[in-house]
Formats: structure tokens, sequence, C-alpha cells
């Protein structure tokens, strides 16, 4: 296992790691245009003044400021997950609705966890931002590590990618340590590889351009086979080789076989 102390953050890798992810996304399901790039400069909208209520360092406003994101839905439209049951944070947004004063950015805090997010320090992010069943990514920009917070003991007890070795109990403040115990962590481009190989095993399965499931979760109500249907269909078009998958195809499989076999899942009405 890596040891804390073996670990440097870089800004430039971790932009790197996170693009990387989004566009194996694309390549996949999610449609291009909703991955979006900073301006030169950086997004205009984050800076310290609009994200002062969340508290955070120079560094992490910095690394915002040049991330691209999945952007945010407009309106009542559907928002784009970038792994099972998982909104990602699209900050720029965020930070535009301080700006307008459409939000506090204090509130945003809350997507660190709610149980969690007054002991979540300066140098540390979401990732992540939705309701609350939504997973807590949090990125650590002084150790350049990310956690997941109540992780799937199924990703959690697995020995690839390895986790970090550490125990925050031997640096950390008490109440800092106690949820960083709790959370397995990875280097950053380790957690990005972990996402995309449940992917490639088709353990994350979209269910449309747009959400994702995973195999852990128990079935819902009348989905009997569901996974397997959308396995066996991504299969069938070549998944996971990149080379070889045939992603509109693919897509439009999926919507048919979701709409004649589980309508009631998609909220179609007969």
């Amino acid at each position: 296992m890596p040891e804390l102390d073996e670990i440097n953050y870089s800004r430039d890798s971790c932009i790197t790691a996170i693009r990387d992810y989004y566009h194996f996304l694309t390549k996949m399901y999610l449609d291009d245009s909703l991955v979006i790039e900073p301006p030169e400069g950086g997004w205009p909208s984050i800076t310290a003044e609009n994200l002062a209520g969340m508290n955070k360092t120079d560094e992490v406003i910095s690394l915002l400021r040049q991330l691209p994101y999945i952007k945010e839905a407009n309106n009542d439209n559907e928002q784009a997950q970038g792994a099972p049951w998982c909104v990602f944070a699209d900050w720029q947004s965020a930070a535009d609705s301080v700006a307008r004063g459409r939000a506090e950015s204090s509130d945003f805090k809350l997507f660190e966890g709610p149980d969690i997010c007054d002991n979540v320090p300066s140098q540390v992010v979401s990732l992540t931002m939705g309701e609350a069943e939504n997973p807590i990514f949090l990125l650590d920009t002084e150790l350049g590590i990310v956690y997941w917070y109540e992780c799937p003991s199924e990703i959690r007890y697995r020995d690839w990618p390895e986790q970090i070795e550490d125990d925050p109990y031997d640096w950390a403040p008490e109440d800092e340590a106690e949820w960083r115990a709790d959370a397995p962590s990875w280097t950053i481009a380790d957690f990005f590889k972990l996402l995309k190989s449940e992917f490639l095993k088709l353990n994350a399965i979209p269910t449309s351009p747009l959400a994702v499931i995973d195999v852990y979760a128990g079935p819902a109500p009348d989905t009997d086979g569901m996974k397997a249907m959308l396995q066996n269909i991504y299969r069938e078009h070549g998944w996971p080789n990149l080379e070889q998958y045939r992603k509109q195809e693919c897509l439009e499989a999926v919507q048919k076989a979701m709409t004649e076999r589980y309508p009631h899942y998609l909220g179609i009405m007969d």
C-alpha cells in the first residue's frame, strides 16, 4: 500500500486525471457537449469572494477555477451522472449562482456530507454535489488523495487499486480523524482509475446517456434481469473495447430495451 508521506499533490496532474475521466465517460454514454472546459484564465465566476462561505484555501479555489465540469442541468432537465447514482459538482455553475444572488456559498458546505461538513478542513473540497444519497468524494489538495466517504463495502475491501496506508488518528484533529478513518482513500490518479474500472467491468452500468446504476444495490421493484440485460447489450456492441464499441447504436439499443421491458423504471406510462 502507498504511504501518505510518499504522495505529492500536483494541480496539473489532478486536472488531467479529472479531464481524462470525464472524456472517458463520453466514449461510453455521456454526450460530449456536457463536458465543459474552462476559458483561458479559468472560470470567471470561481473567485475567493464568491466562494467565501466555503472557507477554502487559495489552492482549492485555483483548482476549481481550472477544472472541467459535467455541465449542470437547466430547469427541470435530468442531471447527468458521472458514476453510479452520482452527480459531480459543477463548481462554476455554483459560483455563478452565488454571484447572481441565487445562492449562498456557505450552503455548498453541506455537499461535503451533512454529518461531517463542520469537520472538513479548508484544503479539502467535494468533487460531488447532489441529494443526500449522492456519493461523497472529498479531494485533499495538501495530501493529494481522494476520500470516498461511506464507500460501498464491495469496493472498499478490494485489493486494487491499493488504498492509502494511513492512520489519521496519528496526525489529524480527533473530529477530523474520525471521518478520515471511516473513508478509504486513494491517490487522485488511482481513484479515477478505480471509477473507470467499474465501467469497464460493467459494475457501473449506464441506463441512458444521463443515468448510471451499479451491480451492488438491490434490484428496484420489477427490475429482475435488468442489469444482466444491460450488460449484455453493452458487450454485444463491443464494450469494453473502445476501438470496437459502437456508442450510438448501443445507447439506442439500451433505450429500446428499457422502454419495452422496464418502462416503469423510466417513468414511462402505458
